[in-house]
């Protein structure tokens, strides 16, 4: 499984070369990319800190393809910063390999928080508190200090649901502004991930981080059933956030298994969704608007439709950013697994 993600990562530098598909319906075809361009393509993996061990084998096999790797995820627990064992462990495994000494890896912090036994994901509550003018510079401090301290090169900052709230965002931009010279003056780089529903274009982002456009949120829990993300809505996306500066996409692989009566949907990764087309006898069908994979399948009585992106998806996906961008443009991949 190891050798397969680690082809999975090389066929999306590749651009569809020597993909490892399942059998399908024709690919879409993909706006005009040189085999040079794709070779030198910037590429920055995610590592989650539940499944390290895999992540480590992965990125150490594709080292000569990786730019950047972002470990996830620091988050607030009782109140403090917090940064779990296994992302050190992480780190540790991938400094001890020649091919990741030096290689820039950065340390992910979100606004999940923990009190005890709950937990609350993208709480902007917390970012309430830590980004007021009262917290903010010792916020910014202190993440500083997490990262130095532990060897991590940099800084991703991914606080989620701020949507369009415009107080919020005047607290995240005079901290980001106070992160800055900070993040400078101790040699460390800036990453900020961007939601695609943000009211980007009105946005006054300052200059010297690198800004990472989420581009799968098309179709997920709470839609219908339908592609992580499709050509229009990436040129929509471009079109939205092209007056950034230092700006990248993070693309997504695998998708959503959505129960057609009740209208859950669960997450799956693409070995999820590819072993369950193959244990229900069905044949995924590539769609023409996403390059998507889906499928349909009855499990007790009840009927499930499954939409999932494979390496052909994103490497589609890449190529159609490119075209707007009328260059080779950084991407970022959610995540090894």
């Amino acid at each position: 499984m190891k050798e397969k993600v680690i082809l999975w990562i090389l066929a999306l530098c590749c651009l569809l070369a020597g993909c490892a598909a399942p059998r399908s319906a024709p690919v879409p075809s993909a706006p005009p990319s040189s085999p040079e361009a794709q070779e030198n393509r910037p590429l920055t993996v995610w590592s989650v800190y539940w499944d390290c061990q895999e992540s480590v084998a992965v990125i150490g096999g594709a080292a000569d393809r990786i730019e950047a790797v972002s470990l996830f995820a620091a988050y607030f627990r009782d109140g403090a910063l917090f940064l779990p064992q296994k992302t050190l462990e992480t780190l540790q495994a991938l400094r001890d390999s020649d091919a990741w000494a030096q290689k820039p890896i950065y340390l992910s912090v979100v606004n999940d928080v923990t009190e005890g036994e709950t937990t609350i994901q993208k709480d902007t509550g917390i970012l309430q508190s830590v980004l007021s003018p009262q917290q903010a510079e010792s916020h910014a401090r202190a993440l500083i200090a997490m990262a130095r301290e532990n060897g991590f090169d940099g800084i991703e900052i991914d606080y989620e649901k701020i949507r369009k709230d415009r107080s919020l965002w005047q607290l995240f931009l005079a901290f980001e502004e106070i992160l800055l010279p900070l993040a400078e003056e101790a040699g460390l780089g800036l990453r900020i991930v961007l939601e695609p529903g943000i009211p980007a274009e009105t946005l006054p982002f300052p200059q010297g981080a690198d800004y990472v456009v989420m581009c799968y949120n098309l179709h997920g829990i709470g839609t219908e059933p339908g592609p992580k993300a499709d050509l229009a809505f990436l040129r929509a996306l471009y079109d939205r956030f092209a007056g950034l500066p230092n700006l990248s996409f993070a693309l997504a692989n695998g998708g959503f298994d959505w129960e057609e009566a009740s209208g859950k949907a669960v997450s799956l990764t693409e070995k999820d969704a590819a072993a369950l087309a193959e244990a229900h006898q069905v044949l995924p069908r590539r769609d023409a608007a996403s390059g998507a994979l889906s499928f349909s399948y009855t499990q007790d009585s009840t009927r499930h439709t499954v939409w999932y992106a494979d390496s052909e998806t994103l490497a589609l996906w890449a190529a159609e950013l490119d075209a707007c961008a009328g260059k080779t443009v950084p991407i970022s991949i959610w995540r090894v697994d």
